[in-house]
């Protein structure tokens, strides 16, 4: 048997590949209800293990070998090259996160996956090795196409905003703490109005999502639309031809109506709100 260090290379590549199986499911055990390893340290471990499966059999080319090892390295070298044909482009689109942003302990990251309905970014907690989901997202009308050009998490206001003005661009005001984001009604009445003239929404590809402090209303920009909903109603408006507004109410049954669109001033959240509310009656 060889006393070589390429064979002691050899027996730790196998030994080593073995180990990471249990450490690999023990990962993957600890992080369940959502919680992520940083750095998708799960996938490229699992990468690491089907390129020491691939690369341990020519390394050991040469050497003599033992037979139970011969037929270990054979065996375990077409397995990780099956295996690693199926899984590894998965690894790579699903079960990956990419975070986008950062403020202080606070991320704003994506995964992908198939079938997704939306791009959306979630929001989390970076606690040492992991990633805690506070369950709360904003969708962007894109994935990695552009830099957030502004991300904060304000904990005293009980609330996080964001400004993204490349690609996909949007914006958002949305609440962490509702007692907190109701306490302070007045700075975030003010905030959701400056993200909103600093980049206004009603156009192709923009995405917004604001929550009114005071009764928790929210109102979503998507391209050429909006959508206004509150404990009460759902209103809808929408832009056809450029100079016209179509607006849809359901409040007790539903009422469809016209306007041009200068009707509601420059289309910010806190003019489509009093516009809506006066068509539904003044005071819910």
């Amino acid at each position: 048997m060889s006393d070589s260090l390429r064979y002691k290379i050899v027996l730790w590549m196998v030994w080593g590949q073995i180990a990471l199986l249990p450490i690999i499911c023990m990962m993957i055990y600890i992080t369940k209800d959502g919680v992520i390893w940083r750095w998708n340290l799960i996938n490229w471990l699992m990468v690491g293990g089907y390129l020491i499966g691939l690369l341990a059999l020519p390394f050991s080319r040469g050497l003599e070998k033992a037979n139970l090892l011969k037929w270990w390295l054979r065996i375990d070298f077409w397995l990780s090259l099956i295996s690693a044909i199926l899984v590894l482009p998965l690894l790579f689109y699903v079960g990956r996160h990419n975070i986008d942003a950062e403020d202080g302990d606070y991320v704003l990251y994506y995964s992908r996956g198939f079938m997704m309905p939306a791009p959306h970014y979630d929001l989390g907690r970076i606690e040492g090795l992991f990633i805690h989901p506070i369950y709360k997202f904003v969708r962007i009308n894109g994935y990695n196409d552009g830099k957030i050009d502004c991300f904060k998490v304000d904990t005293l206001r009980g609330c996080f905003y964001g400004l993204k003005h490349r690609g996909a661009q949007a914006s958002w005001v949305l609440p962490l703490d509702s007692m907190k984001y109701h306490k302070y009604a007045a700075d975030i009445a003010e905030l959701i109005d400056s993200l909103y003239q600093a980049q206004p929404l009603f156009r192709d590809y923009y995405h917004g999502t604001f929550v009114f402090p005071d009764n928790f209303a929210e109102i979503n920009y998507d391209s050429f639309s909006i959508h206004y909903v509150d404990s009460i109603s759902d209103s809808n408006v929408y832009c056809f031809d450029g100079d016209s507004l179509r607006i849809t109410i359901i409040n007790n049954g539903i009422t469809k109506l016209s306007y041009p669109k200068d009707s509601v001033g420059n289309l910010s959240p806190k003019e489509v709100r009093s516009f809506v509310e006066k068509l539904k009656g003044g005071k819910q």
